[in-house]
């Protein structure tokens, strides 16, 4: 997973959905109204922003794995109707995450959300990834020795299939190939007269494996601190910012 930007719908798709809201919020019914929806010129203009958010590959927003099929609610439509039409609450997910999220939607003891929005939060902040099994599991407080909640719930099997072989599979495929590419970049560093184009060959290297939300997690997070990573943090520092900063912000 990783920290989506949501983009800008154009003012008339905006227009369309709060007109759709408000025919909600007079009593229509939800689920019938949405499903009209979807087959609208503007519903589909929503779905092809969604998708470009998460890349040219158009993957699913929680695993990344599958190809995104289907506009869904964060909050669920049958459970939060008020927010059914609202564009901040709509993903952008494979239809295997999306039958198996449902309606599941747990909250805390302050009625937030224990299901991680990654376009609302980096997903990182919560969860932790393990290299040699490929799995994502709730980040460890070190004080308390606990999973954080949101990250121990967003990963449970029974709300989404984050852990499944296909995607562990996954995932140990894309941290192999950028320990690769980092590690002939420090093994050629010495012997490539110009930096900046071996910089920026190890950039492209990284850019073409960004998959899985891995790259935040080697650049930008507790990952940077093994190795090869933490060798390039430590013994090309320069490079190593230069990355960080041409990689996309959320």
């Amino acid at each position: 997973m990783r920290r989506i930007t949501r983009a800008a719908l154009a003012r008339k798709v905006l227009s369309y959905l709060a007109r759709k809201q408000a025919e909600v919020n007079a009593g229509g019914k939800a689920r019938s109204l949405w499903q009209s929806a979807r087959k609208t010129r503007t519903i589909r203009k929503v779905a092809d922003t969604l998708s470009s958010m998460i890349g040219s590959r158009q993957r699913c927003m929680y695993c990344e794995d599958s190809r995104g099929t289907q506009s869904d609610h964060f909050w669920p439509l049958a459970r939060y109707p008020k927010k059914a039409f609202l564009w901040e609450n709509m993903l952008w997910l494979c239809a295997g995450c999306n039958q198996k999220k449902g309606n599941q939607f747990d909250l805390n003891g302050s009625g937030r959300p224990l299901l991680i929005n990654p376009t609302d939060e980096d997903p990182w902040d919560f969860l932790f990834f393990e290299p040699d099994t490929g799995i994502i599991t709730g980040r460890i407080d070190p004080s308390s020795g606990i999973a954080h909640r949101k990250g121990e719930y967003t990963t449970d099997p029974a709300v989404l299939p984050l852990n499944i072989e296909p995607v562990t599979d996954g995932r140990r495929r894309t941290y192999r190939s950028l320990c690769r590419a980092v590690q002939r970049f420090l093994d050629g560093a010495r012997q490539t007269a110009d930096a900046t184009i071996a910089r920026n060959q190890l950039l492209g290297e990284i850019r073409d494996h960004d998959d899985f939300g891995l790259v935040d997690w080697y650049f930008r997070k507790d990952g940077g601190n093994e190795p090869p990573f933490s060798t390039l943090r430590e013994r090309h520092a320069e490079v190593w910012r230069a990355i960080a900063g041409q990689l996309p912000v959320a």
